[in-house]
């Protein structure tokens, strides 16, 4: 697993400054055998890209550049977000054809997750959003937006509707 500049590649300089602001610093590595043993014991099966993020960027929360509205975070702690997400990640499993391992939250109230492949995405209810296709588009997008076009689709799939949420548009 290529770690530091690799997992950063392409990332511009707003971004450099958000993670150094969240406490990331070159060569940075965390022990991540406690998130390993607790998301295997849930169920989860996880890979190399998802503890090579979680050793570079695990604890810190991302925050988006003043600039970017509406405000927008990545808190990396996969245990904390989705240790009791198993059939969520199968579900993304089955959908895309890759594994998904649990990465954190985006914006406080979605579970994120990174493909076998790198790409990252968010879930909430019935939504799945493409976050990026590498953990430094994510990123990227994270902290700079990007003025585009929503990267939300609707996902009834998931089958992850809280009670009260509305599978159906008016």
């Amino acid at each position: 697993m290529e770690r530091g500049g690799g997992l950063l590649s392409g990332c511009g300089p707003a971004v450099l400054d958000a993670l150094r602001g969240a406490g990331w610093v070159p060569g940075r590595d965390v022990d991540t055998g406690d998130w390993v043993r607790q998301l295997t014991a849930a169920g989860f099966v996880l890979d190399d890209p998802a503890v090579g993020v979680w050793a570079e960027f695990g604890g810190l929360t991302v925050r988006s550049c003043p600039a970017r509205d509406p405000a927008s975070s990545l808190c990396v702690d996969p245990v904390d977000a989705c240790v009791d997400t198993v059939e969520e990640a199968v579900s993304l499993r089955r959908r895309f054809a890759e594994n998904f391992s649990p990465l954190g939250m985006w914006s406080v109230q979605f579970r994120t997750y990174v493909a076998t492949g790198g790409r990252v995405v968010a879930v909430g209810p019935n939504v799945l959003w493409h976050l990026g296709a590498t953990f430094a588009e994510a990123l990227t997008y994270v902290v700079e937006g990007d003025g585009g076009a929503s990267r939300a689709e609707r996902a009834d799939w998931l089958g992850n509707c809280l009670p009260g949420d509305r599978l159906t548009d008016d």
